[in-house]
């Protein structure tokens, strides 16, 4: 059996930054990226004919300048539109719908990449602006049907350019769960945001049917990204990238370069491997380019422990998902760690997540916080606790709209500071 071949490029020169660099810099990347074409599919050529339509699908998150190392590396976009052209496409297409619920255009001008299309000529797409239609798995799976857009089934070549992170939610963010932003808007986003988030990641990819991925890694993070508050979250000297066409063994390769134990046993890339996308076992991987060794580094994988971890907070975490309501608790006090709100609460507050059990919890004194459907029954016991609950407007049973400015865990710790014998209530329709 022909193994699936994923090639890895690095280089010791300086490379620029990502808001910051030349032409000659970009040259520098294209070799990499060339020759990862090369070892993987014979060229360019063989990706990319005369007269295609080309849709790069890149990972913009949010409003986040280059130089933060989350979002898609303009170098690394400028690069791979150049070798795409050589081929004499008939259009490029740079796509993505933002997290959030933000303005895709307004990411694509603020993380740098409107200017990558200027210069160019690639046609930006912003996939909530453009026609969706419904995809069927046709089997009994979690995500089973959902909305596709038609921009991408119409390209005649899918490229895929996720920007490598270690992910609080899913462990990794690489070729799979690129497709994420393959979602019409937020609330689809949000469905199936729990433990069975990993079914939905294979089953877009599935949908996206990818012709070749090349990782955009020459700055990474490691630790709870995307959104990491931790300084040495982000690692901006690898200048390493890697590429193919089997996304599972894209992220199996991943792990090896983190060196983490047992690679290819990410949730993801064990259902990726069972649902027909791809290897998992390293075994049927071959590897060019540059040796693994030789540019691997020791990743922090990401922390999702709640209790005990944070000052001043006492959570109590009943039936939770790990991928939904654990991590968005973890994300907002991590960055209430960071920013010293959690130093300055007046007395101690108290969180639910997750389903409550039998004997309730109905003792608490002080602040309530009450995040996610699984615990609305607290709010029978804590009818001023601030809640987090699905809405109209995002229907979801994880709250992800906490994720939204002004809408967090932090927002709230703000409000207790000032005054914590206030009242709460769902905190969407608070006063901001």
């Amino acid at each position: 059996m022909a193994k699936s071949i994923v090639s890895i490029a690095h280089s010791d020169e300086y490379l620029g930054t990502p808001a910051n660099y030349t032409h000659e810099h970009v040259e520098k990347i294209k070799a990499m990226i060339r020759q990862i074409a090369d070892d993987t599919r014979g060229g360019m050529a063989n990706i990319v004919h005369k007269g295609d339509v080309v849709f790069i699908k890149v990972n913009t998150v949010n409003t986040s300048p280059p130089e933060n190392g989350f979002t898609t590396d303009p170098r690394m976009l400028e690069a791979l539109i150049e070798l795409v052209q050589e081929q004499q496409p008939k259009k490029v297409q740079v796509g993505e719908r933002c997290a959030l619920g933000q303005d895709t255009m307004k990411c694509f001008e603020v993380c740098g990449l409107k200017a990558v299309a200027d210069r160019t000529g690639a046609e930006l797409v912003a996939l909530e602006k453009t026609e969706f239609e419904m995809h069927h798995m046709n089997r009994p799976v979690s995500f089973a049907d959902f909305p596709f857009p038609k921009v991408v089934k119409e390209a005649d070549v899918y490229i895929g350019l996720p920007k490598m992170k270690v992910h609080i939610h899913t462990g990794l963010t690489n070729a799979l769960k690129l497709q994420f932003g393959l979602c019409p808007d937020y609330k689809w986003m949000s469905a199936c945001h729990r433990d069975d988030i990993y079914q939905k990641i294979c089953n877009l990819t599935a949908a996206a049917k990818p012709d070749w991925f090349i990782v955009d890694s020459l700055w990474t993070c490691q630790g709870n990204g995307p959104f990491s508050p931790y300084p040495d979250d982000r690692i901006t000297d690898w200048n390493t990238t890697y590429g193919g066409s089997d996304p599972v063994a894209i992220d199996t390769v991943a792990e090896m370069l983190m060196q983490w134990e047992n690679p290819g046993n990410l949730p993801s890339t064990v259902l990726g491997a069972f649902d027909g996308l791809g290897t998992n076992n390293p075994d049927e991987i071959e590897l060019k380019g540059v040796p693994v060794d030789s540019v691997s580094r020791k990743f922090k994988r990401q922390d999702t422990v709640l209790c005990g971890k944070f000052k001043n907070v006492n959570i109590i975490v009943g039936s939770a998902c790990e991928p939904g309501c654990r991590v968005m608790v973890r994300m907002g006090l991590d960055a209430a760690y960071v920013n010293g709100l959690l130093d300055k609460l007046p007395c101690p507050v108290t969180i639910f997540t997750g389903l409550q059990f039998e004997p309730y919890v109905k003792d608490v004194k002080g602040p309530v916080i009450i995040y996610g459907d699984c615990a609305k029954k607290m709010a029978e016991f804590y009818p001023d606790a601030y809640t987090w609950f699905s809405t109209e407007e995002y229907p979801t049973c994880v709250p992800m709209y906490s994720n939204i400015p002004g809408n967090g865990i932090g927002d709230i710790l703000e409000r207790i500071i000032k005054d914590p014998t206030a009242k709460g209530g769902p905190v969407l329709t608070l006063d901001k």
